[in-house]
């Protein structure tokens, strides 16, 4: 279709910095249109025209010059930004659209309408022409039959952001990005997926399913997960068993501190020469294994240690301060929710042992399946953000220290990140494991981490992490808090684009970012393998005929921590 046989929307009134007027005459079509609609402006240069995005369509009464004052004139407006300038042709190149204004219209200048094959063809220029980086996430709402393509390297590059209000898509659009992932040879990803939703994508190309371990999972399943204690940072640790509230948390701390350095260095000076020589670089939070029972040994010898004073025997100086300090460790070495960091196993204490979680969870060589996903289903609530947080600084340590040639990028998706990755974190655990993710959200690109925030509710989540993140897809958002979260967060709201959140239909989101040159409405693609989040249909359920439940299982299964 060409520029002659094309109808004219109107004509451009009043232009500023980025905005303009376009006066309409024919009621008609001011009547067809609607906002967030595309429209192109001609321009002042030859084989350019300037894009712009309608926001805001008016009728008012104007005062007519007639001296009786009783005669009105109606005017018909159009607000657009504009938000680019798209080209014929620069170079060798064809169909380019750039986030840039090259020049800006001229009072009077013509406007149409982006639609039918001109809009197809514009919608294709904002495709990345390189097939290599392109993540195909939908299709676009204006543009049905146009696929919508993200720039993969840009999306992971600067983090990204995936809310919606349950029932809005969000799992499914998380499954489509990890379905596309999967195809490539050298994914390396790992999702942390706290309710095991995920766990049906094990069937997808590349990908594996892990799990953190439960009260009865064993040592010698390859597909669990075991994080023993001496994991923890000193930090960390302490979080877990200190009572800040105790009188006596001061020697408390300083014992701790004392006796896992002690253990640990005795480690290191009773094995090879290799492990000796970390001893000149050795800090209290070097993943070296220690006992803690024989930490519970020396702490029981100074709680009731007697001294020899002048006048015969008196108390030592940690004498009854560590009691509660013990109660609590012995607590939690007893309690079987934490099978999965106090296993008593032999080979969880081997030094070699590190190496093969690290493999586990990293490695996407040869014979090796690069996306992860981790089931945290039975991880106790109450420390969710100190274990998660472990596993995500454990990751960037090794990325950390991984030279640069050799470094391979990891992505991490967080899914549910508003329970462990906290706007305002509630306990020393909390707040421990937070700071592992805040410094991966700031620091992680250096190192080629990658963070993919994904909640229902961003209001909750840190301000800190999705500050850095560059790329959002906002399905359907219902809360205002949470809408204003993410409107502030836009980096291009485009004049009431994010206006849309209440109102996106079922696996319909807004994306924003860096990759993805243009804000678009995108249908999101329905994934092959789908993950176990589906909504349950109440009222068709309570229709049906009654048949026996399985109450008699699940308590059986409560008890036995196991399903």
């Amino acid at each position: 279709m060409t520029e002659q046989n094309e109808k004219k929307l109107g004509t451009i009134q009043s232009v500023d910095t980025n905005l303009v007027n376009i006066s309409i005459e024919d009621n008609d079509i001011l009547n067809s249109l609607q906002v967030n609609q595309l429209l192109w402006i001609r321009s002042n240069n030859t084989g350019e025209k300037i894009i712009a995005i309608i926001h805001k369509i008016m009728r008012k009464m104007v005062d007519s010059t007639e001296e009786n004052g009783e005669d009105f004139n109606v005017e018909n407006i159009v607000k657009a930004s504009m938000i680019g300038t798209w080209f014929d042709k620069i170079g060798i190149k064809e169909n380019i659209f750039k986030r840039s204004l090259e020049t800006v219209p001229s009072i009077g200048s013509d406007s149409f309408i982006l639609e039918r094959e001109k809009l197809k063809k514009f919608m294709s220029s904002i495709t990345s022409k390189n097939e290599k980086v392109n993540l195909e996430i939908g299709t676009y709402k204006i543009q049905k039959d146009t696929k919508t393509y993200l720039d993969g390297d840009k999306f992971f590059q600067r983090h990204a952001v995936i809310v919606g209000s349950t029932g809005s898509g969000k799992s499914w659009t998380v499954a489509t990005i990890l379905e596309k992932a999967s195809k490539l040879q050298s994914v390396n990803n790992i999702v942390f997926d706290l309710h095991g939703e995920y766990q049906p994508l094990k069937e997808l190309h590349n990908t594996t399913t892990l799990k953190i371990a439960g009260a009865s999972d064993s040592v010698e399943d390859k597909n669990i997960i075991f994080l023993p204690y001496w994991l923890l940072s000193y930090e960390e640790i302490e979080s877990m068993l200190l009572d800040r509230s105790d009188n006596n948390a001061p020697n408390q701390a300083r014992t701790l501190f004392d006796s896992i350095i002690q253990f640990k260095k005795k480690n290191l000076d009773e094995n090879d020469k290799e492990q000796k020589a970390i001893l000149d670089n050795f800090t209290i939070d070097s993943p070296v294994p220690y006992d803690t029972n024989k930490v519970l040994e020396e702490l029981n010898n100074l709680d009731i240690e007697m001294v020899q004073g002048t006048r015969g025997e008196r108390q030592g100086v940690l004498h009854g301060k560590l009691t509660r300090f013990i109660q609590r460790l012995k607590s939690k070495q007893s309690d079987k929710r934490l099978n999965f960091m106090f296993n008593n196993d032999e080979s969880l204490q081997k030094y070699e042992w590190f190496e093969s979680l690290i493999l586990k969870l990293m490695d996407f060589g040869k014979d090796k399946k690069g996306s992860k996903i981790i089931d945290f289903s039975e991880v106790p609530s109450d420390i969710l953000s100190l274990v998660t947080g472990l596993l995500a600084r454990i990751i960037f340590s090794v990325q950390q220290w991984t030279e640069k040639e050799n470094r391979h990028p990891i992505a991490l998706f967080c899914d549910e990140a508003h329970l462990y990755i906290p706007q305002n974190p509630t306990s020393s655990e909390d707040k421990k494991g937070l700071n592992n993710f805040e410094r991966i959200a700031k620091e992680g690109r250096k190192y080629g981490i990658s963070l993919v925030v994904i909640s229902q509710r961003p209001a909750d989540v840190s301000k800190t992490v999705l500050s850095q993140c560059g790329n959002f897809i906002a399905m359907r958002l219902t809360n205002p808090d949470d809408q204003n979260v993410i409107k502030r967060l836009f980096p291009d709201n485009l004049g009431g684009f994010a206006d849309l959140l209440p109102i996106l239909d079922i696996g319909e989101g807004l994306i924003v970012g860096d990759a993805c040159l243009l804000p678009s409405r995108v249908k999101i693609n329905e994934p092959i393998k789908k993950p176990a989040s589906a909504t349950v249909d109440f009222w068709k359920e309570w229709s049906k005929e009654k048949q026996d439940n399985n109450l008699k299982n699940a308590v059986k299964s409560l008890r036995q921590q196991k399903k």
